[in-house]
């Protein structure tokens, strides 16, 4: 090789590097800004800006150039689920047939369809979004679960109980497939064969154990054994809110409001609180119970902002508002709901979020 072509090689071989090295830059620069807008997106969720997280979303879907991925598919699920948010369930419904499309075993997709066509009334098509998620995730007990407890809410019952059923075919003693069998047992009604699963998984060493053996428990009307019971399961390091608020109805069922309130106050500072809505309730009756009216009324204000629905808590905030000596002139709250002394209780209906 003469020295011009040696020269014209290497001006070529630097040349194609310098753009290779400016396409890799080009995309790392798209991938971090999807995975901005994703974050964005997902803030913007949490704070119920939904209509701006829809927007974060698609453009960080506008960032993505080439083969779709696990990372497009993941802020396609949360695109749907904020267009479910704002109302607009047919648009979720398409994003899930279209993840359906690009992956016709993504079982989650089949799923999140199913009940979005539940609650549109098209029980059929449910069911059979119900089957293919099944059969494309047929190890997964919490799928078997989920489906039981949308059916049911829409009073298919015995068609929700297959589905538990069939989860008793998944095979295994380990302590989590014990531990989920007696759930699934309870769940039936079939406490002593759910109380014997339950013993082999405690046995095995399973902590959710003692959670689902306190709600056996309750379910027999066995309020010391649920608490102790209860009270396993937090001292084994799983304290979570469910346990927290359970533990605190144990209180309050015997008129123990301040010992109720420490429980209440422990599941409200967790990280997460799905069930913050009983937790405030709650936390409102105890502080009237034990005289701390101040705390009651603050409780409450922010109840009726995240809940305004509540009629019963709307004519608790008035009961609070005399007690605290507010003026009975409208009060506007957080969450933009006027509160005043002429309430209409607003027929709820109830609905089923996947």
């Amino acid at each position: 090789m003469d020295k011009f072509t040696r020269k014209k090689w290497i001006g070529v071989m630097t040349s194609a590097a310098i753009a290779a090295s400016l396409l890799a830059g080009c995309a790392n620069d798209r991938l971090e800004k999807e995975q901005a807008y994703r974050t964005l997106g997902i803030n913007s969720m949490q704070e119920g800006d939904y209509e701006g997280a829809i927007t974060a979303f698609d453009r960080a879907l506008d960032q993505h150039v080439g083969k779709v991925g696990e990372r497009e598919i993941d802020i396609n699920y949360y695109k749907a689920a904020a267009l479910y948010a704002t109302g607009n369930v047919e648009a979720a419904i398409q994003i899930y047939k279209n993840i359906i499309d690009y992956n016709q075993k993504d079982s989650g997709a089949y799923y999140m369809k199913g009940c979005l066509l539940l609650q549109q009334g098209d029980r059929d098509q449910a069911k059979e979004d119900f089957d293919k998620a099944v059969k494309h995730d047929s190890q997964n007990y919490e799928l078997y679960v989920n489906i039981y407890k949308n059916l049911s809410a829409y009073q298919m019952f015995e068609e929700g109980e297959s589905y538990l059923k069939q989860a008793f075919e998944i095979k295994g003693d380990g302590p989590d497939n014990l531990a989920w069998r007696g759930k699934i047992y309870a769940m039936l009604g079939q406490y002593e064969e759910a109380e014997q699963e339950l013993n082999r998984a405690l046995e095995a060493e399973s902590t959710v154990a003692n959670l689902y053996l306190a709600q056996v428990h309750e379910a027999r009307g066995d309020v010391d054994q649920a608490q102790k019971s209860y009270q396993a399961y937090v001292d084994a390091g799983a304290a979570d809110a469910i346990a927290m608020n359970a533990l605190a109805e144990i209180e309050m069922s015997r008129g123990n409001y301040a010992g109720a309130l420490a429980y209440i106050n422990q599941g409200l500072a967790m990280e997460q609180v799905p069930n913050k809505r009983e937790l405030m309730q709650n936390q409102i009756v105890a502080c009237e119970y034990t005289g701390d009216f101040t705390t009651a009324w603050n409780v409450i204000q922010q109840y009726i902002a995240f809940y305004p629905e509540d009629a019963a808590a709307q004519r608790e905030y008035i009961f609070l508002k005399h007690r605290q000596g507010v003026k009975d002139t409208p009060v506007e709250v957080p969450g933009e709901v006027v509160v005043t002394e002429e309430i209409t209780e607003p027929v709820s209906e109830e609905t089923v979020e996947p």
